[in-house]
């Protein structure tokens, strides 16, 4: 009998599930056995989204935290004049689209030029909403780079 196997968690799931194991330090042997013991699989890629829930709850019991929950965290500390984290991830997405590929160091020059900042991650909140308003009139590219 053949049997489909059925479609488990997305790609990022499976990467967030890789980089809990890289931050906390986690052996080959002591990340399977966890898997056994908190969801039943031997491979990340079997998970569901309750067992994949079950894992990453897991993870945050010993200590993990992802980068977006660690922002959204931060982010009532911060003095309020900073990007904030949804703005720069919206920003970045935005110029890499219109570039048609990753391009850090790219949209780092072109703010540096036209907004005087030299990085994304010095923004200030009130010039990002003018970047994401600046980036959202450009014209995509013919496919030429």
């Amino acid at each position: 009998m053949n049997t489909v196997r059925k479609t488990t968690i997305s790609a990022a799931c499976i990467q967030q599930v890789k980089i809990a194991q890289k931050q906390l330090n986690m052996s080959d042997a002591d990340y399977r056995a966890l898997l056994r013991r908190v969801a039943g699989v031997r491979s990340c890629t079997e998970l569901d989204d309750a067992k994949f829930a079950a894992v990453m709850a897991e993870f945050g019991r010993m200590g993990f935290e992802s980068t977006a929950n660690r922002e959204r965290r931060l982010e009532a500390q911060r003095i309020g004049t900073h990007a904030t984290y949804q703005q720069r991830k919206k920003i970045q997405a935005m110029w890499n689209k219109w570039r048609s590929r990753e391009d850090e160091d790219g949209l780092n020059r072109w703010l540096e030029k036209k907004f005087h900042c030299a990085h994304l991650r010095f923004l200030a909140r009130d010039t990002a909403a003018k970047v994401i308003c600046a980036l959202g009139h450009f014209k995509p590219k013919d496919g030429t780079n």
